[in-house]
């Protein structure tokens, strides 16, 4: 069944998503015309792609742990705490895991402290992770299709701009190849031309869907990291559009009608604590988890206590007949400056005085920003959802059941999307005004 587009706004942003990737790649079909190749300025390493299995890499269990723990952190550090709130946790530790490569010192011992493992056992395991999903990699342009792809599709790339000036050791860009597969390019990051890099790799590796690169030029960047991750998937079990219809949702400006799927079928259900939770499976390997607190409550505040006992439960849990009304989203909040979240993780000192001599020793760096974009659609067919983390760093100029239960979410909730096998969090949203 083709998907039914919502939203005239929803119908422009994939249109013109599309002809923007049109245009990309035709720009780069005029090479011989003066125009730069798509490889220019590629940095390539030696180094073989080495994959880590979930056997070999002991510590993956704690890293998904702090990935859910630096989501919270997060999912809480919007500006606007009455505004929905999108972030994607893996992208995030991801990003910070490419930056932990190169990190020496007490920068090191923060970072590995609030990506849960340390050193080579920190690398194996995000390794590892990035293998098993890899597993369901597809071309994200898929979600510019009609209808979502029968398998899901979950994409992740990761990708380090280096300044023209900037020296790097080589050691780290073999670490970046081979356990993150990760490409390099050089260009000038003072100049129109850098961003142009970092514009057209999140185009294409969030297919349209995030158009351009959250940093900008600046005469002290010297390197970028950037991490993406993309998720098209269809639900197990449809909602009918049939069902589809307006109820009140209760949110921070008061009661509004808002477009809510329905359905009543068998799946996993928890309660605890005044929260209640249902698991909604996605055709293979990834489910959405739909948390609703008690009233009054705002979703962004659940303790992990409570969120490790819910995912405990709906996992051992067998599945009971579950009567569900839930809206339709289409999220986009606006970029978020994740500095606040790194704070309370501990990391301040990224961006002051940090120790990054692993990746080059000719010039001292420190982080100067660390940005979030996402987006995420959800209707009765399934799930569309990116995102991108971004890590810009500058020179310092410093030396370095029974019947039916009943659950109807008419207030604000918490969404979380996972890898089922590893229960690895990709996105984590509090819905709070789900009205389009």
């Amino acid at each position: 069944m083709q998907r039914r587009r919502r939203t005239t706004r929803l119908t422009l942003r994939r249109t013109t998503a599309g002809a923007a990737a049109a245009a990309v790649t035709a720009a780069l079909a005029l090479t011989a015309c003066g125009g730069p190749a798509p490889d220019e300025g590629l940095e390539r390493s030696d180094a073989e792609r080495l994959v880590i299995t979930p056997a070999d890499a002991p510590a993956s269990a704690d890293t998904v742990a702090a990935t859910e723990h630096l989501g919270l952190l997060a999912l809480r550090a919007t500006d606007e705490p009455d505004a929905n709130a999108l972030v994607s946790p893996a992208s995030l530790t991801f990003a910070l895991a490419l930056l932990a490569e190169g990190a020496r010192g007490e920068t090191a011992a923060s970072l590995d402290a609030a990506l849960g493992a340390t050193g080579e056992n920190r690398t194996s395991a995000y390794n590892a992770l990035q293998g098993m999903l890899a597993e369901h990699d597809g071309d994200p342009a898929v979600v510019q299709d009609d209808e979502l792809p029968d398998e899901p599709v979950l994409h992740l790339a990761n990708q380090a701009v280096l300044d023209d000036g900037l020296t790097v050791e080589q050691p780290y860009l073999d670490a970046l190849a081979a356990s993150f597969d990760a490409g390099v390019q050089r260009t000038d990051l003072a100049s129109g031309e850098g961003k142009k890099v970092l514009d057209g790799w999140v185009n294409e590796h969030t297919g349209g869907l995030i158009e351009k690169s959250a940093i900008e030029p600046d005469p002290l960047l010297r390197l970028v990291l950037q991490n993406a991750i993309l998720l098209a998937a269809r639900w197990e079990t449809p909602f009918l559009e049939s069902t589809t219809r307006d109820e009140d949702f209760t949110g921070p400006d008061g009661t509004a009608p808002t477009e809510m799927l329905h359905g009543t079928e068998s799946w996993a259900y928890a309660a605890h604590d005044g929260w209640a939770a249902v698991r909604l499976p996605y055709v293979d390997a990834f489910h959405a988890d739909v948390l609703l607190p008690p009233s009054g409550t705002d979703p962004a505040e659940i303790t992990p206590e409570t969120l490790d006992a819910l995912q405990e439960a709906l996992a051992a849990e067998g599945p009971r007949l579950v009567e569900l009304a839930m809206p339709t989203l289409e999220l986009e909040p606006p970029v978020l400056d994740l500095a606040p979240a790194l704070e309370e993780a501990g990391l301040a000192g990224l961006y002051d005085g940090a120790d990054l001599s692993g990746i080059s020793t000719t010039e001292p760096l420190e982080v100067s920003q660390v940005m979030q974009q996402a987006y995420l659609s959800l209707d009765e067919d399934g799930t569309v959802a990116a995102a991108v983390t971004e890590i810009g760093m500058e020179t310092s100029g410093i030396a370095p059941g029974d019947g039916p239960v009943r659950m109807i979410v008419d207030r604000p909730y918490l969404l979380r999307i996972a890898h089922t096998e590893t229960s690895l969090p990709l996105f984590l949203a509090a819905v709070r005004s789900p009205q389009h």
